[in-house]
Formats: structure tokens, C-alpha cells, sequence
């Protein structure tokens, strides 16, 4: 266990207003914010796996769990734990790639939130106590096969946590499932298709009808004889069986043409999801992006669940990098307080400043207004180099750039933007745009912390994180490729 004070990098600026996000016309309660506070002192914290270092004295154990401690000013002190020389998993396995995934939950229903983490052998699940940090539950049992939205919630009416995902079964076949409850045993679901290869692209969670159980939007390929198509599928109970997939929040590849695209759901193989309040009437949205075809649509929510079709379409947006490769990077989350969530799209392969896949992110405001949702005339380019407006695709915003932050340089091949969190660490009300950057200085990585503020991302308090200021030891650390959803 690690406790130490991370160096705060703050830039003075020249210019030093802060880009405005316009402020909703009405303000509805929003849902309950996401606890990620381990520690308990009231702020919001943010996991990180980096699931290929190094293990200790070259041995075959690798992977690394890290916990920033939020607090007032930022990111200040963390927790880190990764295998120890000689590890061997109850299972008999080799404890190998720890941090794969990483979600937060009180799965013990004791009023602290705590840590799973995704592991070749299994899952593990931390907790923090006034006497430390135990272990409190390993579960080595299939499933644990590529591993997709793995949450720890409420997914059932029944006491305890759940700790449910999609999963590859090893026969070409995605299931839905996990362990209820605290049960040792698991309970998985198919998509009902015995005569389909079904594969979980994508896949979010969040209670959208405030019923207190959490439901999970899935982007999902199917093929069949020979072919492939995406499917956009709302799961709003993963234990019945075959799995209850709602009709809400529904899209099938093949029905999207020109003249239907903007009122049906047009998810592709490339699609992912997030959830958000984007509309600020208190029920978290769905949210979808397509790279390939440069779209942005959203189902909004509400007490009976997301609307059957999307409320907003957007496609072939200019700054849309369409390389269906350009990573996980998508968030939901607000930024200036309003009750309206912002969207943060990575764009990690993008060329910026004539860096190849040095990689960017666009922030689009929310609105609970006569605009509702999405903002597009209003969205912002983030880059390593600086902010300014969405104008062009394969930006070089350091050239119009109202402000520089980050205080660092666009390199060919950092991927800024690869994933994104919008979480409130500082306790403000006001969510903080962290950006991973895990392929910045020779793959060790790195963090952009971007602070909130009720004009929007502020342009004077932002925060970088390099994991050597963790007293992490050079190589291939990948910081910020997996964070907490």
C-alpha cells in the first residue's frame, strides 16, 4: 500500500477566461451522482488498471491497480496494489493482467464504496475499512473471458451487490451475467440466437427509470449465415432467460438507409454507448457515437425507461475522426452544474498540430432548454496543445486556441483521448473532464485533469498526472488505457 502526494502541474495563463458552456433555461434534479469515494472522506476517487505491467523481478505476475485519492484541489495521494513475487490465485492460476477492468460499488452494503478489479484469474473486489485495505471477495469461477462493462450495482430487488457484464462463453457467444447477491455461483444469459455468433462490442450501465436496479445498453454484433450486422440492445433485467431485451432504445444496422438514419437507430460495429443525464429532466440518457459514419445519437430518458427512438441524430460531423478503431473513449457527465450533461467524444487516431494520432477530444455541451440535449454549435476541441471551437476535421488548435491548459505537446502516437471520465473529484458539484493518454511518452502514459467550473471546462486549474509520479518504474504502464466507468 502506497500513500503519497502527487505534484499538482498548473499552467498561468495569458488568457485565462474560461470557455463558456451555456447554462440550461430549467433545471430538473438530476440523478444520484456515481460514488466512486473508496477512502471515505467525501470526495470522489478514480481507479486505474494497467493490466500489462511489469511484474515484480520479471515474473509472469503482471498487471497494476492504482486509486487516486480525489479531493479540493485534484487528484492528491493514491492507493496502488499489484501482485506480489510468487502469486498464485486460489483458482491455481497465475495472477496475471490485474486491472483489465475496474468498477465501483458497495458490494457488501456497509455505506463505502468499493473496488473491483477484473484479473485473468478472476475478479477481486477491495474495501476500504478504518484498518485498511482487505480483500473482501475473489471469485475465480467462469466467466471471466474478455470481459465487457463489467459493473459492480444493483442489478436484481435482492439484497447485496451484483458483480454482472458480458462475457465470451468460449464458443463464439457473448452472455450476460455474473455473480448476484454475493453468490459464489454464477448465473449467465444468451441473447437467444442458437443459430447466431453473438459478440458484445460496447456495453454501459445506469438505473435510466430511477426504479433503484440498474439496466446495461449493449452494442452487440450478430452474425448470421455468413453475415454481420450491429445490433443496439437496452437490457433491462440480465437474469431472465433468454435475456429480457427491452424494446427501448432499439437499433439494427440493416434498417438504417439515408432517409431513415435520423429516426431509427443506426448502431454499427464500431458504436459505443454511455449513459447521461443530457437533457437535465432527471433520468439518465442513452448515448451512442459511430466512427464510421461520424454520428452522435441519443435516447432520452425517462420514469418508463429511454424513448424507443432516438431524440437527437447528428451524422457526419466533420470532426469526427471516422476510423473505426479510434478507441473507447466516450463519457457523459456535467461539467458546469447545471442538471444538463456534457458528452466527451475521443477522437484518439486524429491528426493534431500535424502530429499523426497524437488525438483529441470534442466536449459538447448538455441543455435541459428549448435546445434540448446535445449543443453542437457550442462544442470544443481539447487538445494537448489547447481549446478552442470545433472547426474543421484534423484540427490545429494550437494555432486558434483560446487557452492551454495541459501544458503539454502533441506527439505522434500519445492517443489523447483513448478514454474518458467525467467525474466530480473536488467535491464542487461540477464534474472534472479526465482524459487517459496511454501511449504518451513510449506507452507509460499519462492523465489529464481538467477542471469543472459553472462556465464550463476551466482553462487555469488543470492537473497531468504521469505515473512516475507515483513512484511507477518506467515501461509499458499504458496510464489511462482503463478507468473507472
Amino acid at each position: 500500500m502506497h500513500a503519497k502526494k502527487i505534484t499538482r502541474s498548473a499552467v498561468l495563463l495569458a488568457l485565462v477566461a474560461a470557455l463558456a458552456l451555456p447554462a440550461g433555461q430549467a433545471q430538473a434534479a438530476t440523478p444520484t451522482p456515481k460514488n466512486t469515494d473508496f477512502n471515505g472522506d467525501g470526495y470522489n476517487d478514480l481507479a486505474l488498471g494497467s493490466p500489462n505491467y511489469a511484474g515484480e523481478d520479471g515474473s509472469w505476475n503482471r498487471g497494476l491497480v492504482t486509486v487516486l485519492y480525489g479531493g479540493p484541489d485534484g487528484f492528491d495521494g493514491h492507493w496502488s496494489r499489484r501482485p506480489p513475487v510468487g502469486c498464485t490465485a486460489p483458482n491455481g492460476r497465475r495472477c496475471y493482467l490485474w486491472g483489465r477492468q475496474v468498477s465501483a460499488g458497495d458490494l457488501d452494503a456497509d455505506g463505502r464504496t468499493d473496488l473491483l478489479f477484473a484479473a485473468d484469474d478472476g475478479m477481486r473486489v477491495q474495501s476500504w475499512t478504518p484498518q485498511g485495505v482487505t480483500e473482501i471477495e475473489y471469485h475465480g469461477n467462469n466467466p471471466t473471458l474478455n470481459p465487457v462493462g463489467v459493473t459492480l450495482g444493483q442489478f436484481d430487488d435482492q439484497p447485496g451487490g451484483d458483480i454482472v457484464g458480458a462475457w465470451d462463453n468460449g464458443n463464439h457467444q457473448s452472455v450476460v451475467g455474473g455473480w448476484y447477491n454475493r453468490d459464489a455461483s454464477t448465473i449467465t444469459r444468451g441473447f437467444g440466437f442458437p443459430d447466431s455468433d453473438v459478440s458484445v462490442k460496447s456495453a454501459a450501465t445506469g438505473d435510466v427509470d430511477g426504479d433503484g436496479k440498474l439496466e446495461m445498453s449493449v452494442i452487440a454484433s450478430r452474425r448470421y449465415n455468413g453475415k454481420e450486422s450491429a445490433y443496439l440492445w437496452l437490457i433491462d433485467d440480465p437474469k431472465q432467460q433468454p435475456l429480457s431485451i427491452s424494446d427501448k432504445a432499439w437499433g439494427w444496422e440493416a434498417l438504417c438507409k439515408p432517409d431513415t438514419r435520423n429516426f431509427l437507430g443506426c448502431p454499427r460495429l464500431d458504436s459505443r454507448v454511455a449513459m447521461g443525464d443530457v437533457d437535465g429532466n432527471g433520468h439518465l440518457d442513452v448515448v451512442m457515437t459511430t466512427p464510421s459514419t461520424r454520428s452522435l445519437q441519443v435516447w432520452y430518458g425517462s420514469a418508463s425507461g429511454p424513448a424507443s427512438h432516438p431524440g437527437f441524430s447528428a451524422h457526419d460531423l466533420d470532426w469526427f475522426d471516422p476510423d473505426p478503431l479510434v478507441g473507447r473513449g466516450l463519457a457523459v457527465g456535467d461539467v458546469n452544474g447545471d442538471g444538463a450533461a456534457e458528452i466527451a467524444i475521443g477522437t484518439p487516431n486524429a491528426t493534431v498540430s500535424g502530429q499523426f494520432r497524437a488525438g483529441a477530444i470534442v466536449l459538447i455541451p448538455g441543455s435541459a432548454g428549448p435546445t434540448r440535449g446535445p449543443v453542437l454549435a457550442n462544442a470544443q476541441l481539447i487538445t494537448q496543445d489547447g481549446i478552442g471551437p470545433v472547426s474543421a476535421p484534423n484540427p490545429t488548435p494550437a494555432a486558434a486556441a483560446l487557452a492551454d491548459p495541459i501544458g503539454e505537446q502533441s506527439e505522434a502516437g500519445d492517443r489523447f483521448g483513448e478514454e474518458i471520465r467525467i467525474i466530480d473529484i473536488t467535491g464542487d458539484g461540477k464534474g472534472e473532464v479526465i482524459i487517459g493518454v496511454p501511449d504518451k511518452n513510449g506507452k507509460a502514459g499519462m492523465l489529464a485533469v481538467l477542471r469543472g467550473s459553472a462556465t464550463g471546462v476551466s482553462t487555469t486549474a488543470a492537473q497531468v498526472v504521469h505515473p512516475r509520479q507515483l513512484g511507477l518504474a518506467p515501461g509499458y504502464i499504458t496510464f489511462g488505457m482503463v478507468m473507472t466507468p
